[in-house]
């Protein structure tokens, strides 16, 4: 038997595989961060891009074998495997790190694309803060005068 490169996790998850031109299907009967072990009716091809809907979760990669009704899938990129049996949400690619670098929990992880799509509320909120702050030192300074004076300069 071949050694493997890191544990499979045996799990008994429903899913739904697509293809070029298909949908199936599936039974996941083991998972490692870098494929999966499927049984279906009638697998496809070997070397086959495909996708996978379990969890809630698009899994995608490439058909590596197919023996009978098994198969095995190789992912595009490495997932947290843990996560994806417990039904987690959220992104589960995992990040490459540099080597020799700690990694840190995914508890911690930035959810970069979260924050992103949030950055027009967050530029807003960041605007309103400066004008706020720029009336405060006026307050507190009376550097730039009064409303009343700053009414009459726009009026001209």
């Amino acid at each position: 038997m071949k050694d493997r490169i890191e544990p499979r996790h045996k799990v008994l998850m429903r899913g739904r595989l697509h293809g070029s031109g298909f949908a199936r299907d599936v039974c996941v009967l083991d998972a490692s961060s870098r494929g999966l072990l499927l049984t279906l009716a009638v697998p496809p091809a070997r070397g086959e891009m495909i996708d996978i809907m379990v969890n809630g979760h698009t899994l995608f990669g490439q058909v590596e074998w197919s023996n009978g009704r098994r198969m095995g899938m190789r992912f595009r990129e490495r997932i947290d495997v843990l996560a994806f049996i417990a039904g987690e949400t959220g992104p589960l690619a995992l990040r490459r790190q540099p080597a020799g670098k700690a990694s840190h929990s995914p508890a911690f992880a930035i959810d970069w694309n979260q924050f992103i799509a949030r950055k027009p509320q967050f530029a807003g909120a960041l605007g309103l803060m400066a004008i706020a702050a720029f009336f405060l030192v006026d307050l507190i300074t009376g550097t730039i005068g009064s409303l009343d004076r700053i009414s009459d300069f726009l009026s001209r």
